[in-house]
C-alpha cells in the first residue's frame, strides 16, 4: 500500500509538473506570437502611409529592414519586392489569403508553416489608395522549434524538481501510512486514525468478536468430537480428497498400525491400504461402499462414504466395525424372530377364526366361498412370508458360499420385466431399457434384486402409473435403475426402509400386501454382490432406486 501511495504521489507530481511546463511554454509562445503580429501590422500601416504620401520612392529612403516588403497590383502581379528575387518569375499572388482579404476589407492577415515545420511565415497586407497592395512578411520560429530549443533546459528543470519531489513523496507517504500501521488487529478501535476508516475499524471489531465466538464454539465442538471418537470402539478415519489423513481415532490407529501423530500423511502409506483401496475408488464416484476384510486374523466391516458439501465431495470418512458386536446381531435376530412371529400371528388367527366358523357350520352356504378365498389368501401370505424369511436367513449365512459368475444384467432385466409386466395391475405399465452389461455376481440374488424393486414400484404406484427399468454402464460400473411414478418416500425414511419388517404406512402396506422384507432382501443381495443401492425420492414425485455394480 505504501509503495502504491509513494508511486502515485510521484506520478501526480510529474504529471502536474509536465503539464505546467507545457502550458507555460505554450502561453509564452502565443503571447510572443501575438506581439509579433501586432508589430508587423503596425509596420505595415507605417509603410502604407509613407507610400501613399511619397509613392514607391518612400521605399528607397527606408533603412535596411528585417521585413520582406512586396507591392502587388489589384491583378495579383508583383510589382516590387525587396528580397532581390526576380519579380517576373514570381507567381500571381491574387489567391493568397492576405492579399484577397486586403482587396476586400483593406487589411489582410495569414500565416503559413514552412515545409520543415520549424519556421512560421507571418503575412500582413494593406490596400493603398492607389488600389495596390503592400504586404510585409516576417519569419517566426514554430512551436516545434521553440520546444526543440527548450527541451534540454526544460528536462534539467523537470529532473531537478522530480528529485526534490522524491524525498517529499517519501515522507508524505510515511505520514499517511503510519496511522494505518499502528492499527492493532486485536483491538482496532484502540487507535487514533483517520475518521474516514472508522466505520471499517468498527466492522473489523464486530467481525473479530464474531470470529472469536465462532472459534470458541468450534473448539468446543472439536473437543466434543474428539472425546466421542477417541472413545469409540469403531475405527474412524477422516481424509480429504487427496487421500491425506486429517483425523483418526485411537481404535483406527491401533488397527491400521497408523501413528496418530502422522496426521497430514497419506492413507496410502497405511499397511493395509490394499485391503480397501477399491472402496476409496468407489467413494470418488459418490458411492457409499462396504466391504469385509481380514486384518490381524480378524474380520472387519469397512464402510467408506463421501462427504458432500454443496454437492461437492470435500473428503471421505472410513468406519471400521469388528465382530465384537455379535450381541447386537443377536438382538437383531431376536427382534427378527419377534417380527416374524407377529407377522405370522395375524394370518394364522384369521385362518383359525374362519376355519372354526366353517367347522361349526355357522357360515351360510352362499358365504362359504368368500371364507375359502380368505383362508387361501392368508395361507398364501404366510407362504410368502416364510419364503422371504428363508431367503433372509440364507442371505445372512451364505456370504462366503454363494456361487458367482459373469451375468448379462441387461438380458436378466428383460426376462424379469417380461414376467412381472404380465402380473402388474392397476393399469401400470412396466418397460425395460437395457443394454449388454456384464456383472460378476449370483444370478439368483441379482434376479431377486430386480424382482423385488419392480414389485415394490408396482405395489406403491398410482393407478395407470409407469415403471421404468434401465440398465446402463460406463468404464468401471454397471447401473440398474428402477423408477416409478408412485407415492414417493420422505427423505427421513430413506435409510429405514431397508430394515426388516419396517413399514412407513402400516395401513397402506396392509392394503398392498407384502411381507416387509423385500427391500431388506434387496439390500443384503446388493452387499453380497459387492453392489451399493441409493434412493432418490420425494413424496408425490415417485421413487428411483439405483444399484451400482462393479463391471465384470
Amino acid at each position: 500500500m505504501a509503495n502504491k501511495i509513494f508511486k502515485s504521489i510521484l506520478a501526480v507530481a510529474l504529471i502536474v509538473l509536465v503539464a505546467t511546463v507545457v502550458f507555460t511554454v505554450d502561453e509564452l509562445y502565443q503571447s510572443f506570437y501575438r506581439s509579433q503580429i501586432d508589430v508587423l501590422e503596425a509596420e505595415t500601416g507605417v509603410i502604407a502611409y509613407g507610400i501613399d504620401k511619397e509613392g514607391l520612392s518612400f521605399l528607397d529612403d527606408l533603412d535596411e529592414t528585417d521585413y520582406r516588403i512586396t507591392i502587388i497590383n489589384p491583378q495579383g502581379t508583383v510589382i516590387y519586392d525587396n528580397s532581390g528575387n526576380d519579380i517576373a518569375a514570381m507567381d500571381n499572388h491574387l489567391d493568397r489569403q492576405e492579399v484577397s482579404d486586403a482587396l476586400e476589407s483593406d487589411f489582410g492577415f495569414s500565416n503559413r508553416e514552412s515545409s520543415t515545420l520549424f519556421e512560421r511565415f507571418i503575412y500582413t497586407a494593406m490596400r493603398l489608395k492607389s488600389g495596390d497592395i503592400v504586404r510585409l512578411s516576417s519569419t517566426y520560429p514554430s512551436i516545434y522549434q521553440v520546444i526543440k530549443n527548450l527541451i534540454e533546459p526544460l528536462s534539467i528543470v523537470i529532473l531537478g524538481i522530480f528529485m526534490i519531489s522524491f524525498p517529499f513523496a517519501y515522507h508524505l507517504t510515511k505520514r499517511i501510512v503510519e496511522p494505518l500501521n499502528q492499527i492493532d488487529v486485536d483491538d482496532p478501535d484502540d487507535v487514533n486514525c483517520y475518521k474516514e476508516i472508522k466505520p471499517v475499524l468498527k466492522k473489523l471489531t464486530d467481525q473479530r468478536k464474531l470470529i472469536n465466538k465462532d472459534r470458541e464454539i468450534l473448539l468446543q465442538k472439536k473437543q466434543e468430537f474428539e472425546t466421542i471418537t477417541q472413545n469409540m470402539n469403531e475405527g474412524m478415519v477422516l481424509m480429504n480428497t487427496e487421500g491425506v489423513v486429517i483425523d483418526i481415532n485411537k481404535a483406527a490407529a491401533d488397527l491400521l498400525n497408523i501413528d496418530q501423530d502422522m496426521l497430514g500423511g497419506y492413507i496410502s502409506d497405511c499397511t493395509y491400504f490394499d485391503r480397501f483401496s477399491d472402496l476409496i475408488e468407489d467413494a470418488q464416484n459418490r458411492h457409499r461402499s462396504e466391504k469385509r476384510v481380514r486384518i490381524k486374523d480378524k474380520n472387519y466391516d469397512l464402510e467408506i462414504s463421501p462427504v458432500l458439501v454443496e454437492d461437492m465431495i470435500s473428503g471421505y470418512v472410513i468406519l471400521i466395525f469388528d465382530e465384537s458386536y455379535k450381541e447386537a446381531n443377536e438382538n437383531m435376530r431376536k427382534e427378527f424372530a419377534s417380527n416374524v412371529s407377529h407377522e405370522l400371528k395375524t394370518p394364522l388367527q384369521t385362518i383359525s377364526g374362519y376355519a372354526e366358523l366353517l367347522k361349526d357350520g355357522l357360515v351360510k352356504k352362499e358365504d362359504r366361498q368368500s371364507f375359502y378365498d380368505k383362508i387361501y389368501s392368508e395361507a398364501q401370505r404366510m407362504i410368502g412370508l416364510v419364503v422371504d424369511v428363508i431367503k433372509v436367513s440364507h442371505l445372512d449365512d451364505e456370504e462366503s458360499s454363494i456361487r458367482k459368475e459373469n451375468v448379462d444384467l441387461g438380458q436378466l432385466v428383460d426376462q424379469v420385466v417380461e414376467q412381472i409386466a404380465m402380473e402388474a395391475d392397476k393399469g401400470i405399465s412396466v418397460e425395460a431399457h437395457t443394454c449388454e452389461a456384464y456383472v460378476y455376481g449370483n444370478i439368483e440374488l441379482l434376479e431377486s434384486i430386480i424382482y423385488n424393486l419392480c414389485e415394490n414400484a408396482i405395489a406403491y404406484n398410482k393407478e395407470n402409473g409407469r415403471v421404468d427399468v434401465t440398465v446402463s454402464s460406463d468404464d468401471k460400473h454397471v447401473y440398474l435403475e428402477v423408477s416409478d411414478t408412485g407415492i414417493g418416500i420422505d427423505e427421513a425414511y430413506h435409510e429405514r426402509i431397508f430394515e426388516r419388517f419396517y413399514r412407513i404406512d402400516k395401513a397402506r402396506s396392509k392394503q398392498v400386501g407384502g411381507t416387509g422384507l423385500g427391500l431388506s432382501i434387496v439390500k443384503h443381495s446388493c452387499i453380497l454382490n459387492n453392489a451399493t443401492i441409493d434412493l432418490k425420492s420425494k413424496p408425490g414425485e415417485g421413487s428411483t432406486f439405483t444399484v451400482t455394480f462393479n463391471k465384470a
